[in-house]
């Protein structure tokens, strides 16, 4: 047996050295070569009325389309010299007919398709650039991006705005902080104005100063007004703010409800409101409807112990600068209690939808319309669901006949489970458009009618309504804070959008 196991041991030694030796007398595999990409990453065309145009770069096909941002159809041969955006990768250089192309400078003729090289080095790649017109119109449809960035147009890159339509031009109010917005820096809260909803220009306004962070604007009597908001970042150009608490940053204290208005959209008026019942508590992002004969006022959201907390109050006005209180408001209702909820108005009653109760949780957003016939001091639940899930930070428009509710934040499941097994979910942004013919009861817009894949989530879109079509400017992503109120620091959305109301 000692035999056998001597002669195994012997045989498996002589394999083993064997596969060893005939392992290090293979021929090494040779490395594969693996090409240096390169190329152009991305690529926009700025047209000159500062619409911007979006393109897909096809890095197989070797084509850069506009795709997402097809140019209206018989467009002026002028509108065609657009100019070149686009990154590259290191080292790569972009040529055109032999020249360089410098990104934001310089300008080309897309009315037939270009070529445009990308070049390192003894290499080079061949793009072909080519301009698509808009066949089907989707902005009667699901909607049309008619601008990819208002910034690109003469739109500054604005930390809050709102928008309306105010004789027949598009009126924006902005806060904007250049230079940051600690407590030395300058803030600037400027009026823009477009006549097409695209390009735009700053209004050389009577006053330096017109609205602050937070202010929203409502036509009301042949005027144009901008209620709320506040100096809580920077200093403005008269020299006044910030307005904070104890001097202390994030904690705020708003002086007073800062109205301003204008006839013309140019000289504008600083108001002081009259708030003898001392109604008003919450200034930022005020809840705001008009009517042909009143303002309503609906609270806001104002700083409680350093948080921005949403507030209720019920006061109206006759001439957009005296505003009374309508009456004891019932605080044990509901509706009372909601928080970043939807104001509007429509058949003849006052509407709240949604918001969320305490603070933004999962568990507390709502999904209720509660309507009032008498301004505001008692509420009826219409139903506890209105159709559009829980979402706050949402606007409704009204338009004719017809109600449509656009953006708001929701909590989207995760699709994993907590140690207990409770199901989790996360704040997002809302993408989905609602539509109501009665203020009650929402159904979502699907299909060709839904939005497009290139539209993305938003909370606190500025909408209007300009003869048959939604315009929808921009947004905000998710609000910060347990409190779902805007800050400096947000995310904000620059594009704009046209839809037909149907």
């Amino acid at each position: 047996m000692k035999a056998i196991i001597k002669i195994s041991m012997r045989l498996l030694a002589v394999l083993f050295i064997g596969a060893l030796m005939l392992t290090g007398c293979k021929k090494p595999e040779p490395e594969p070569i693996v090409e240096d990409p390169f190329g152009i990453l991305t690529f926009s065309l700025t047209m000159p009325n500062g619409q911007t145009l979006q393109c897909v770069v096809d890095q197989d096909a070797k084509t850069i389309v506009n795709t997402s941002d097809p140019v209206e159809p018989d467009m002026p041969a002028s509108q065609y010299i657009m100019k070149i955006n686009y990154t590259a990768t290191l080292e790569t250089e972009i040529k055109m007919g032999g020249e360089a192309v410098e990104s934001g400078v310089t300008t080309a003729d897309f009315s037939a398709p270009v070529t445009i090289v990308a070049v390192k080095g003894d290499k080079e790649v061949s793009y072909t650039v080519t301009v698509i017109e808009d066949a089907n119109d989707a902005s009667q449809t699901s909607g049309k991006r008619v601008n990819s960035d208002m910034t690109g147009s003469g739109f500054p890159s604005a930390a809050w705005f709102d928008v309306a339509m105010f004789k027949g031009e598009f009126y924006a109010i902005t806060s904007s902080y250049p230079d940051g917005t600690d407590a030395t820096s300058t803030a600037y809260h400027q009026v823009f104005k477009s006549a097409d909803g695209i390009s735009w220009t700053k209004v050389n306004t009577s006053i330096p100063v017109v609205g602050g962070f937070g202010s929203r604007l409502v036509v009301f009597k042949d005027k144009l007004f901008s209620i709320g908001g506040g100096y809580i970042y920077g200093v403005n150009e008269d020299g006044y703010g910030p307005e904070l608490m104890w001097g202390m940053a994030g904690f705020f204290d708003i002086a007073e409800l800062y109205i301003y208005s204008t006839s013309d959209g140019e000289n504008w008026t600083k108001e002081t409101a009259s708030d003898e019942d001392g109604v008003f508590s919450g200034y930022v992002d005020a809840r705001l409807e008009a009517s042909a004969d009143k303002l309503s006022y609906m609270g806001g959201l104002a700083t409680v112990f350093g948080q921005m907390q949403g507030t209720y109050n019920a006061a109206t006005s006759s001439d957009g600068f005296t505003w009374n209180k309508v009456g004891d408001v019932d605080r044990t209702s509901p509706a009372s209690q909601l928080r970043c909820s939807a104001l509007y108005s429509f058949n003849g009653k006052t509407f709240l939808a949604g918001g969320f109760k305490n603070f933004v949780q999962a568990g507390y957003e709502q999904t209720a319309v509660y309507s009032s016939t008498d301004g505001g001091i008692t509420w009826v639940e219409e139903t506890a669901d209105g159709g559009f899930g829980g979402l706050w930070n949402m606007r409704v428009v009204s338009a004719g006949n017809v109600l449509y509710m656009v953006g708001g934040e929701y909590f989207k499941p995760t699709g994993s489970v907590d140690e207990e097994g409770n199901p989790l979910s996360e704040q997002a942004v809302s993408s989905r458009v609602f539509r109501s013919t009665d203020g009650i009861n929402w159904t979502e817009l699907t299909g060709e009618n839904a939005m497009p894949d290139t539209y993305v989530g938003r909370s606190r879109p500025c909408l209007v309504v300009d003869g048959d079509m939604l315009w929808i400017f921009g947004g905000r992503g998710i609000c910060s804070g347990y409190y779902g109120g805007p800050t400096a620091e947000d995310e904000i959305i620059f594009d704009t959008w046209k839809k037909k109301i149907k």
